[in-house]
């Protein structure tokens, strides 16, 4: 499910960029502003931080079973709240069209709150990380 929502939040940012490239306000496309710049890269920030812990844990699941639920727990943590910060992000920044039906950006944006619950509590996989890094650290 990380590995889904890491493809819904790139999807989230790539449509994002695309539109404020496209779209004009008061004369400039609206990827000249400062406010929608710093929206969209800071969604892209999370998207590379998300798709880092996602192929760790693919590869931990394939190479190192015993780092599985370490890296497992990191992407869970990280998945949902990324997706959701993409898919708002997106929203924003198209404006009033992103909130209805006729665009897609509202699919993102349930589909971010529905993983939210379904990846369970983002403080209880934090938790795993942490104890399960300890343990590690400790040779046990």
């Amino acid at each position: 499910m990380a590995a889904e929502d890491l493809g819904g939040a790139d999807r989230c940012v790539q449509l994002g960029v695309t539109y404020a490239q496209e779209r004009e306000a008061f004369g400039r496309r609206i990827g000249s502003y400062q406010a929608v710049k710093h929206m969209l890269v800071d969604a892209w920030v999370g998207v590379e931080q998300l798709r880092s812990l996602v192929w760790w844990a693919a590869w931990a699941a394939d190479a190192n079973p015993a780092e599985l639920p370490l890296a497992a727990s990191a992407a869970k943590a990280c998945a949902a709240s990324v997706f959701e910060q993409a898919a708002g992000t997106l929203v924003q920044v198209h404006g009033g069209v992103g909130f209805t039906w006729e665009h897609d950006a509202h699919l993102f944006w349930r589909r971010a709150k529905v993983d939210r619950l379904l990846l369970g509590d983002e403080a209880e996989h934090l938790d795993a990380v942490a104890r399960l890094a300890v343990a590690g650290a400790l040779g046990g």
